[in-house]
Parts: C-alpha cells; sequence; structure tokens
C-alpha cells in the first residue's frame, strides 16, 4: 500500500512539474519580442559599472549556460581556425556568433531580468529587484537571478521564445552601432593621420580585439599607438580631471589610447595613461586629452 501511495505521489508531482515547464515555456513565447526600456537599460549599466562582481558573475554564467545550450556550436580557443578565441560559431550566421556579446551586455541582462520576472509572477513569487540594494544585495541578486536562467535555459535559448528573438535583435543592434561607431571614426582618424598610418583591427570576436581591447592602431610621430574606441554622451571637467560619461561598458583597457565618438562626429583622443574609472566613468588628468575631431 505504502509502495502504491508512493507511486501516486510521484506521478502527481510529476505531473505538477509538466504543469509548471509549460507555464513558463508559454510565458517565455506569448509576449513579442522586444527591448527594455531606456531607463531601465541605464540602471542596469550603472550597475555593471559601479559593481564590477555583478557583472563577473553574470558573465562566467552565461559562458557556462550558453556552452550547455549550444554544445554542438561551442568551439574551445582555436577549435573553430586557427587565431579565433573560444565560444559559438554558426548560430545565426557562419562564423562566430553575436551571442559571444550576451555575456556583457547589459541591455540584454535587462531583457532577461524582465522575462525572468515575468516567470516568477506567474508562479507567484516576488520579482528580482536591484532597486535600493547596496553592492552587497546586488551580488546576492544576481547569484538568484543566473540560478534561475541556469533552471530555465533550455526554454529561454530557443528560437520559439520571444526572451530569446529579443536577445539576438538587441546583440545585432548593439554590434551593428558599435561597428558603425569603429568605421566611422576610423575614417575619421584617417584624414587626420594619414589613411596608411591607421589600421582597424577588430572584428566580432577576433583574438586581439577580445584579449587587449585594441580596435585601431595609429601610427604617431613613427611610434605604433593601439586605441580603444567607445561612445559618449558628454564630459565636464572638475579640479583638473576630465570626466567622460555615457561610455557604454566601463572597464580597464591596456592600450595607449582611448578614443571616444559622439553622434559618429566629434571624436576625443586621450592618453590612457593614468587613467580611471570613478562612479562608472572614465577619469583623465585633464592633460590627457590630446586631440578633438570631428
Amino acid at each position: 500500500m505504502k509502495n502504491l501511495e508512493k507511486k501516486v505521489d510521484l506521478i502527481i508531482e510529476q505531473i505538477n512539474k509538466n504543469d509548471e515547464d509549460r507555464k513558463v515555456t508559454l510565458v517565455l513565447s506569448e509576449s513579442k519580442a522586444e527591448k527594455c526600456s531606456s531607463s531601465k537599460v541605464e540602471e542596469i549599466r550603472q550597475i555593471f559599472n559601479t559593481n564590477p562582481r555583478v557583472k563577473e558573475i553574470f558573465k562566467n554564467s552565461i559562458n557556462n549556460i550558453l556552452r550547455e545550450v549550444f554544445p554542438d556550436n561551442y568551439y574551445p580557443k582555436n577549435g573553430y581556425s586557427e587565431g579565433e578565441m573560444s565560444g559559438i560559431y554558426d548560430l545565426e550566421q557562419e562564423g562566430r556568433s553575436v551571442i559571444n556579446k550576451l555575456n556583457t551586455n547589459y541591455s540584454c541582462f535587462c531583457v532577461l531580468l524582465r522575462d525572468v520576472n515575468k516567470v516568477l509572477v506567474s508562479q507567484k513569487k516576488e520579482p528580482i529587484s536591484f532597486k535600493k540594494s547596496d553592492m552587497f544585495g546586488q551580488v546576492n541578486k544576481v547569484k538568484q537571478f543566473v540560478n534561475i536562467i541556469d533552471e530555465y535555459k533550455t526554454r529561454i535559448f530557443n528560437s520559439s521564445s520571444s526572451t530569446f528573438q529579443s536577445l539576438m535583435m538587441v546583440l545585432g543592434q548593439t554590434h551593428a552601432w558599435g561597428q558603425k561607431r569603429e568605421d566611422t571614426t576610423v575614417e575619421i582618424l584617417k584624414k587626420q593621420f594619414g589613411k596608411d598610418n591607421v589600421n582597424a583591427v577588430g572584428k566580432l570576436g577576433s583574438s586581439e580585439d577580445m584579449i587587449d581591447g585594441i580596435d585601431c592602431e595609429i601610427m604617431v610621430d613613427g611610434k605604433r599607438k593601439t586605441a580603444q574606441i567607445k561612445p559618449f554622451t558628454n564630459t565636464k571637467t572638475e579640479d583638473g580631471k576630465t570626466i567622460v560619461m555615457g561610455a557604454g561598458n566601463v572597464k580597464k583597457y591596456k592600450t595607449d589610447l582611448l578614443i571616444f565618438s559622439k553622434n559618429n562626429k566629434e571624436i576625443m583622443i586621450f592618453d590612457n595613461h593614468n587613467s580611471k574609472i570613478i562612479e562608472g566613468n572614465f577619469v583623465f588628468p585633464e592633460e590627457n586629452l590630446i586631440y578633438t575631431l570631428s
């Protein structure tokens, strides 16, 4: 009798689990593919840039999840071809996939958070919010967040999932915008320094760009200078320091120069020596601004 009751309990448990799985799949597929609002994205950008531990946990977790969800598309370093970094290939296009940029993309973090919270609400659970959390609280929240992503990874990273469609749309757009910014900036640099003195380096996930952050190289007074190209919205100068704001994903680079582009027109070139990151913004000694171009 006890064995029969145990079997019945197991059957009921499985039915409940299957019902929950169907609800999750429905929630993740019923919404239309769309981006988050700019205010929500900015909230996550600030967290990424002021609490690197949050970004690190998200990055490592997404790397593992993608490797598990797309095993046939994952290649180790030099596995796809000589010189290529590890990652996902031949997914939405031949070659390296834009999904490899998911692990540090704060806009995609926002999309995932929005849709994970839809699932939690459908289960009558408290949604995850980073508002009013200190840095320690943010770390705990992101751990909870990536655990849920891992739990539902096969439903999230599925072609029928609107979440997956939203992620690929955002990644495609941000890559295209970034590439246009780099191409336009390189053309402006060639006019200033000479066509033969400027060389674009980075492509989607190329090893040199990923490891060293090099987008281009410039010959200045016979010396090779490496550079990373970033967006910016505005700057301010105080106490002998120039603060560059709206620079997207802010982190330390080992390049000789940091080049900032606004609306693909206004260019500011800084010597990267003695640069700092303060409150999620790049900060330079005022004298480090060496060129302003347009």
